[in-house]
């Protein structure tokens, strides 16, 4: 049980002791004796002022005295305000403004209750008030010729546009949408929103292209490697690594990463599951090896993107694609 008086001080004013004089005037009057000041500089923003003040009275237990120089002191509305001394009743402390007057002392009290309601009136009026001086400044706005809301047609901006024009490409290389979306690191709704508010047709023949970029012809790829566009060999010669070219996209089911991407260097990790109910790490490419893999062409370190031959499996140490461990 304490009487803390706040002396809530904007920065830069320099009237905390002013607040403080008022405070102990009103102290003395009310035989009120205060244990501590606390001084706090609090932010002129709403919101910075009200996240800073509920934090500040969180802490505050049963039967403990608030006491601060002004109610203005407390928000920036007097909903705001409202909201705090309904906090202060239910958990039982006394509050006091002394520029006000006020001297709240708890749930079981009448001149709370009828204090509370006061205050519940005035949040009322003033959020009705509000509203109806935001209608008249539309409504004259309106009869002035301007033109309300959002213009007719216009859109939002979104973080895909600086990719727009790779959605369109692969797109049009017949990259599914689920599989794109992972790419972008979105979500596929997400993704189809966007096409659709930008309109971009999802179909191969009639995707929109950006200049300058050539039709592919697409083919189905092996189990596996996802999308292949035409002339794009997925047996590349050993030592050979992936492509620089922006048209050729294999997809890997496991990760869903370009493998002809240069940046793609490992596919995802996890583990391999067998037959047995056993499970062991995914064995990476050899770190020690000179470049990448000939077949998915990670890097030196990298785990191996799905189905390929080179990867080892974890039990045996024989190609993973032919060992019969899973066939146990």
């Amino acid at each position: 049980m304490a009487n803390v008086a706040y002396i809530l001080a904007t920065a830069g004013t320099g009237d905390a002791s002013d607040q403080r004089k008022i405070i102990e005037a009103f102290a003395s009057g009310k035989n009120l004796r205060i244990d501590n000041y606390i001084t706090v500089d609090i932010p002129p923003g709403r919101r910075e002022r009200n996240r800073m003040v509920q934090e500040l009275f969180s802490h505050v237990n049963r039967w403990d005295t608030i006491v601060v120089s002004d109610l203005a002191r407390l928000g920036h509305s007097i909903a705001d305000i409202v909201n705090l001394l309904k906090g202060f009743m239910e958990r039982g402390v006394r509050f006091a403004a002394a520029f006000q007057g006020i001297d709240i002392n708890g749930p079981g009290d009448e001149t709370t209750k009828a204090a509370a309601a006061v205050f519940s009136m005035l949040a009322d009026m003033e959020s009705a008030y509000v509203s109806e001086r935001i209608r008249e400044a539309l409504a004259l706005k309106k009869k002035e010729g301007a033109v309300l809301g959002r213009p007719r047609g216009s859109i939002s901006p979104s973080k895909l546009d600086d990719r727009k024009e790779m959605i369109i490409e692969y797109l049009a290389k017949g990259v599914s949408k689920t599989s794109l979306a992972r790419i972008l690191g979105t979500s596929p709704s997400n993704l189809l929103s966007y096409l659709r508010s930008r309109k971009i047709t999802t179909g191969r023949q009639n995707v929109v292209r950006p200049a300058g970029k050539e039709d592919s012809a697409v083919r189905p790829a092996a189990a596996g490697q996802g999308t292949v566009p035409a002339g794009v060999k997925s047996d590349r010669a050993p030592g050979t690594g992936p492509s620089d070219d922006a048209g050729d996209i294999i997809l890997c089911r496991h990760c869903g990463k370009n493998v002809l991407d240069p940046r793609t260097t490992t596919c995802a990790g996890g583990y391999i599951d067998y037959e047995d109910g056993e499970s062991f790490h995914r064995v990476p490419y050899p770190d020690n090896e000179k470049g990448r893999c000939p077949k998915c062409f990670v890097s030196p370190g990298g785990f191996h993107h799905d189905g390929c031959y080179m990867e080892r499996c974890p039990r045996c140490g024989e190609r993973l694609v032919s060992c019969a461990c899973r066939k146990r």
